[in-house]
């Protein structure tokens, strides 16, 4: 069994192409751990794209919820949003067709797999009963402690960490947020063959200058913050 795994994606239609060229046809399916949108200028064709992939296993990040559960409205705010992020979830919601605000609607926190005798645990973010992300920094055994699992795929902090001791943890970095290294999109293949298991992350080099072009001929809410938080960019 062959597994694609990719994670926030956030709007970087050229980079999730770039990996799809790649991975599409060869894996048996293909993961993603959320946060498909947010951030970058292509929200309404990224979604389009995803929900094109027939072997796809995707759960919601944080910028779905923010779709689904609606946004703060002051000022300091639990999701430590400015005024400018805040508008930038507005812009962008209002980029979405309704095929594509029902899809994103309809991903569970979480989904659960067995393959080949091993249990697979995908979320975006381990996350507490009240169902807000934990706060446990680079102690991954801590975040999912509670998770029954051989297998734990995740993403949301955009680095790309595996981990093999009780449980195998992957997270293979962001695909669409590459910050200091711009012309890299992330991704992993995944195999399980008779009770085997490897990890592979892997890099794709695309065309970034053609997606900072896009978000200055936008020049949407908090641009000039996201080119350089999100692509490295002055």
């Amino acid at each position: 069994m062959k597994i694609g795994i990719i994670t926030d994606i956030h709007n970087n239609l050229i980079a999730l192409e770039s990996v799809l060229n790649e991975i599409e046809n060869s894996c048996d399916y293909i993961i993603c751990c959320g946060d498909i949108i947010g951030i970058g200028p292509y929200p309404n064709e990224t979604v389009q794209r995803m929900i094109k992939i027939k072997n796809l296993i995707a759960v919601m990040g944080n910028h779905e919820r923010y779709l689904l559960e609606g946004m703060p409205n002051e000022v300091p705010n639990e999701e430590h949003m400015d005024f400018e992020e805040i508008k930038h979830h507005k812009w962008e919601h209002r980029q979405l067709s309704n095929s594509s605000i029902e899809f994103l609607k309809s991903l569970p926190y979480s989904r659960e797999l067995e393959i080949e005798g091993k249990k697979i645990f995908i979320t975006h973010y381990a996350m507490n009963d009240e169902n807000k992300y934990n706060s446990f920094g680079n102690n991954i055994e801590k975040l999912f402690s509670s998770v029954d699992a051989d297998i734990i795929i995740y993403g949301h902090n955009h680095s790309k960490n595996i981990c093999n001791t009780d449980k195998l943890y992957i997270n293979v970095g962001s695909l669409g947020c590459p910050a200091n290294d711009r012309i890299i999109a992330r991704y992993g293949i995944l195999e399980i063959t008779d009770g085997y298991v490897n990890i592979e992350t892997k890099e794709s080099k695309y065309d970034s200058k053609s997606v900072i072009k896009k978000i200055n001929e936008l020049n949407y809410p908090a641009s000039n913050e996201i080119k350089k938080f999100f692509y490295g960019i002055n």
